[in-house]
């Protein structure tokens, strides 16, 4: 078994540019035996330094825009139940912390801690919320995951996660813009990003750092996972394959912010992938998306500007 040191556990990272189908992968491996799951803990952190961080980009106006569109959702009831809920569950799970907390430092010993009866410690996360900040990575044995989706089936989902991801703050398709409108978040460079932390950490810190496209994963997880673990040290068995659906294993289990947790499992992006039970294969050919989206010039330019660097890590992808 590919374990460290003394019996400490292995820290596994899945680091993912959005809709990649990473929280169904996250999920999977909330099921696998001796193993502790985080969520996204170091964009949780880029949020709070970018997002909820009041002096950051107040001269950029599409984020003051942002921000003030956010103060208005802030009023409205269902919002008000949804952080209800979050606080309350929060209360009850040792698992989840206030979002205000998950600070890079503080998220560095955590993942240096050892916790105990763990062989693995599978954390889910950003490229984008990690690469300037790669002085937070825990300073024990690591290995890592990158996961790619074609860009011409990551964009338009990601869009239409942006603009329907809240029932009550839903967005204009046409008037809202994936490469300007959310200035926190460096929307056309996700692979860009994805691409130099992979080569940096192939160089640096992990030269079997492992690519897994999203289209092979939910095709055929009967022959990517048991790859995957194979290369990890994880004993796989064919029950991984299938989980339970009850989201409440989800909010028991992950550790994280709460935001990201528990009040996200809620929305579009992430909710089907927290109540599933297995792998969906894809319902179209890689590298086509939903007809009814719309291909806007937003969606073409950064489709555009992502290939180069989505083939190149495609190219050098688990078979």
């Amino acid at each position: 078994m590919n374990s460290s040191m003394n019996n400490k556990p292995l820290r596994v990272f899945l680091w993912v540019v959005p809709r990649t189908n990473s929280t169904v992968f996250t999920k999977c491996m909330s099921f696998v035996d001796n193993t502790e799951v985080w969520m996204e803990p170091f964009m949780a952190c880029y949020m709070n330094e970018t997002f909820y961080n009041p002096e950051w980009g107040v001269e950029i106006p599409q984020m003051v825009k942002l921000r003030a569109f956010m103060e208005e959702i802030k009023k409205k009831e269902e919002f008000l139940a949804l952080k209800e809920k979050e606080i309350e569950k929060t209360m009850q799970y040792t698992n989840v912390w206030l979002q205000d907390k998950i600070r890079y430092p503080w998220l560095k010993q955590q993942l240096e801690l050892h916790p105990k009866d763990k062989q693995f410690v599978f954390i889910k996360d950003q490229s984008s919320a990690i690469n300037d900040h790669l002085e937070y990575l825990p300073d024990v044995p690591t290995r890592h995951t990158f996961l790619i989706r074609h860009p011409q089936e990551m964009y338009p989902s990601l869009k239409n996660m942006s603009v329907n991801n809240i029932d009550f703050a839903k967005l204009s398709w046409d008037e809202f813009h994936i490469g300007d409108d959310a200035p926190h978040f460096p929307m056309k460079e996700l692979f860009q990003t994805h691409c130099k932390l992979w080569k940096y950490v192939k160089k640096n810190l992990d030269p079997e750092a492992i690519i897994i496209d999203g289209f092979d994963l939910t095709s055929k997880p009967d022959v990517v996972l048991p790859k995957y673990f194979q290369k990890l040290g994880i004993p796989y068995k064919d029950s991984y394959l299938h989980w339970e659906s009850d989201p409440e294993i989800v909010y028991s289990s992950w550790k994280g912010s709460s935001e990201f947790v528990i009040t996200a499992s809620k929305t579009t992006a992430t909710s089907r992938a927290v109540e599933s039970t297995c792998f969906d294969p894809p319902k179209k050919p890689r590298g086509t998306s939903n007809p009814a989206w719309k291909m806007t010039e937003d969606l073409k330019e950064c489709i555009a500007y992502s290939m180069p660097y989505y083939e190149e890590m495609y190219a050098n992808r688990l078979t």
